[in-house]
């Protein structure tokens, strides 16, 4: 009985907590990235300077991953603001060419976003090729990569599906790219260092760049078109926090190429974090002094890893809650429960990143889409060991069951849940632990947690930064998987052997 009532206080707790943390009132503005070193410092531009300027406070969703993530996450109201490209909003969002004006107007027309001014300076891409190789084949230009099609290619995602990308860059060019695979991007500059690939995709303002002493090769045909760095808003945002357009028109035009390549280097060569950078660069441009003492490293670990806790405890409660009654189902109707083992099957199956994103348009980002896809991705173990532990119930027990009386409820509750027990908690073990694996990969939809820190050190390429997220995830993993293991003997009926 005291264990139930703990498990309940915690679970209240848990659910409480991230109900509170994941609504917010109208005078806090969300303010998203995407994953890159740049959209993180211009994040931070942006949310610095609301925080001094205006009386709104501000929310962080950084790492929200590539374009289309964050953009749904913009439509959906999840994120008030964040940086974009006027490249990118032409190829990803409008899919056509369009002057500024236009897509200022087409944007406004169709999405209800608003266009900020430019910031200044044009990230466009260009491709990276290490310094010796490229002097050693005569290669300065793009054009002169059709003289070598064996050359290998690893770029990024977006490079490789885009029509700004790798396929119009073939077109342009007459270009072919057999071996092109997709990278991350900070592991591209790595492989392309180790010599494990030839050539990449890069922005023109990164910092990596001075960093690992890549050239950039001449777009001798213009096929790249500019990336004017700006901000997109809500409307709703704009409407509610009409202070907000004052900040947007004092930053229009106050970073320029050398500017952004500079900031980026602080954060890629010299391992200064974004928040920093971003505040050295109001201090000095506009004299804001930051308006909140940025958090330290030890109150960022500590604040992730209990959004870590909470999201895998919410989960696994879930998963049982759900699971086990499933299970029961699938081991008494044979035939659906064939078709339910099918579901469960197929949901495991699908990328965890890839159903994290399908959750966006349901329900935005944030913790409540991290969950459900979390639930649904950790109910295959639950559902399976349930079934296999009802269906391996003895026969002849089930016949001295029914043969003094019992009903169909009772010998399942009596007989075959005990017996099936060991079953049921070696798949709640299972969930769990995987929940906390896939739990690190919810911080691309802003969920939190210790995949910040993973998410970060990738992007930053900085293996501390990693091993701040991936050490803490794998010891909760161990312990959840213990305290699981310790209420299955503390639950256990007697008389039943140790699993």
């Amino acid at each position: 009985m005291k264990l139930g009532v703990i498990v309940v206080t915690i679970l209240a707790a848990a659910m409480l907590s991230i109900s509170a943390s994941a609504s917010s009132p109208i005078v806090t503005i969300v303010i998203g990235s995407k994953q890159d070193t740049e959209g993180q410092i211009l994040g931070e531009i942006l949310a610095q300077f609301v925080e001094a300027r205006t009386p709104y406070a501000v929310a962080r969703k950084t790492n929200l991953g590539g374009t289309l993530l964050v953009f749904a996450a913009l439509r959906s109201g999840a994120v008030d603001a964040y940086p974009e490209y006027t490249g990118t909003i032409d190829a990803a969002i409008l899919h056509r060419q369009l002057p500024f004006p236009a897509i200022r107007s087409e944007m406004q027309r169709k999405y209800r976003i608003y266009v900020s001014n430019e910031l200044g300076f044009n990230n466009t891409y260009v491709l990276a090729m290490r310094a010796t190789q490229a002097k050693r084949l005569g290669v300065r230009s793009i054009s002169d990569l059709t003289r070598y099609p064996g050359l290998r290619w690893g770029v990024t995602p977006e490079f490789m599906r885009r029509s700004d990308g790798l396929p119009g860059l073939e077109r342009a060019y007459g270009l072919r790219a057999p071996n092109a695979v997709d990278v991350e991007k900070s592991l591209a500059y790595q492989a392309l260092a180790r010599g494990r690939i030839d050539v990449t995709d890069a922005y023109s303002t990164d910092g990596q760049l001075l960093r690992y002493g890549f050239v950039t090769l001449r777009d001798d045909r213009h096929f790249f078109p500019q990336y004017r760095a700006l901000y997109l808003v809500r409307d709703d945002t704009l409407d509610a926090a009409p202070e907000l357009h004052g900040v947007l028109q004092t930053l229009a035009g106050t970073i320029d190429d050398r500017t952004m390549t500079r900031l980026n280097a602080e954060v890629d060569v010299d391992r200064r974090s974004p928040s920093d950078v971003a505040a050295s660069f109001l201090k000095q441009r506009f004299g804001v002094t930051r308006a909140r003492p940025a958090d330290t490293t030890a109150t960022q670990l500590e604040r992730a890893l209990v959004r870590h806790v909470e999201l895998t405890i919410v989960t696994v409660f879930f998963c049982t809650l759900i699971g086990v009654p499933l299970g029961v189902f699938a081991a008494r109707r044979a035939r659906a429960g064939h078709a339910v083992m099918k579901v469960v099957g197929t949901l495991q199956t699908i990328p965890s990143i890839a159903l994290l994103a399908l959750m966006i348009p349901l329900f935005g980002i944030g913790v409540l889409p991290a969950i459900v896809a979390l639930v649904l991705y950790g109910l295959l173990p639950i559902v399976a060991n349930t079934r296999a532990g009802l269906t391996q119930t003895p026969e002849d027990l089930l016949d001295a069951a029914r043969g003094i009386g019992l009903s169909p409820g009772q010998v399942l509750t009596w007989v075959q849940v005990p017996i099936a027990l060991p079953f049921i908690l070696a798949g709640v073990r299972t969930s769990a632990v995987i929940a906390v694996g896939t739990a690190t990969i919810a911080a691309l939809i802003g969920a939190g947690g210790l995949g910040d820190f993973i998410l970060t050190g990738l992007t930053l390429n900085d293996p501390n930064l990693l091993l701040l997220g991936a050490i803490p995830a794998a010891l909760l993993a161990i312990v959840v998987d213990e305290i699981v293991y310790r209420l299955e003997r503390f639950v256990r009926p007697r008389g039943l052997p140790p699993g």
